[in-house]
């Protein structure tokens, strides 16, 4: 649960949090918004005569996405929360309204990962007693992930921007060899390189991986000869099928080393490149790790 405060009189008794796995998306493709669960707990300030109270009339803030990137600025809808002496949070949602050109850059930061945001949030307080008003400011910002299964199921549907399918992929890193973990830490170094948008480094450290699987047994390169022998418990025909293809993907795998010779000024490896070798590898190895 991301929580942020907000001094008033000098006080931090205003505070917000949000539940990220309540996110929601609302609206549709032409007019998307990203609806935001926000619970309040407003409680008055003290001074020596007492208990301050006040009245919240109005929330603004500012939304960004991975790399600060600013995604949209919003303004809630028309409040009036009084302050309360009973610690309990009480549920306000508030909408922040997007555009398909934001949604599709929001995408392409996520790049598959849980959505990261922080949200920078203002306020104003009228305070009854003194008919005065103070303008505050959250102490930070409330930064939060969103699961990539709320994402999938509760947001992007409703947009109709893209349909995405979750699914889970194992390694069974807890009844396997060392060789098998370490070429899949590799794998997850991928990860990483993917992450930072090193798209050619990607498939270069995946190569390393099935290198790395190959070497330690006893075959110089993630070759057919290699693949033949780690699936010789299956049928002729499947075997030399699978063989075929996984031989194939890391002729692919070892573009992000050598590029090749034609054209190779006019040659790149593109974000899909790294993403769907990333994907096919994270299979892979759970096809062809022993299950013990």
């Amino acid at each position: 649960m991301a929580q942020v405060y907000f001094n008033v009189q000098s006080q931090g008794v205003l505070a917000v949090r949000l539940d990220p796995s309540e996110v929601r998306g609302d609206g549709s493709s032409a007019r998307p918004i990203l609806r935001l669960p926000l619970e309040l707990q407003i409680q008055p300030a003290g001074s020596e005569q007492g208990p301050v109270h006040y009245v919240l009339l109005r929330m603004a803030g500012v939304l960004r996405t991975k790399g600060a990137e600013t995604l949209a600025q919003f303004e809630a809808g028309p409040m009036a929360e009084p302050s309360s002496a009973n610690a309990y949070y009480r549920y306000f949602h508030t909408d922040v309204p997007l555009d398909f050109a934001r949604l599709r850059r929001l995408e392409e930061l996520r790049s598959g990962e849980d959505p990261f945001f922080s949200l920078s949030l203002s306020g104003l307080v009228w305070f009854p007693n003194g008919a005065s008003f103070e303008k505050v400011t959250s102490q930070g910002e409330l930064q939060f992930r969103v699961p990539r299964s709320t994402w999938a199921d509760q947001v992007l549907p409703r947009w109709e921007l893209s349909s995405v399918k979750l699914i889970e992929i194992r390694f069974p890193s807890n009844i396997t060899g060392d060789n098998f973990r370490t070429a899949y830490a590799k794998v997850e170094a991928a990860e990483r390189l993917f992450a930072n948008g090193q798209w050619k480094q990607t498939l270069g450290e995946l190569y390393s991986a099935f290198e790395g699987l190959a070497k330690s047994l006893n075959c110089t390169k993630p070759d057919q000869q290699f693949f033949a022998a780690l699936l010789s418990g299956l049928h002729p025909v499947k075997k030399e099928t699978v063989k075929l293809a996984l031989d194939g993907f890391c002729d692919l795998l070892h573009l992000g080393r050598h590029e090749p010779k034609e054209s190779a000024d006019t040659f790149v490896v593109s974000p899909s490149d790294a993403r769907f070798a990333l994907v096919m590898a994270h299979a892979i190895f759970e096809y062809i790790t022993p299950q013990g």
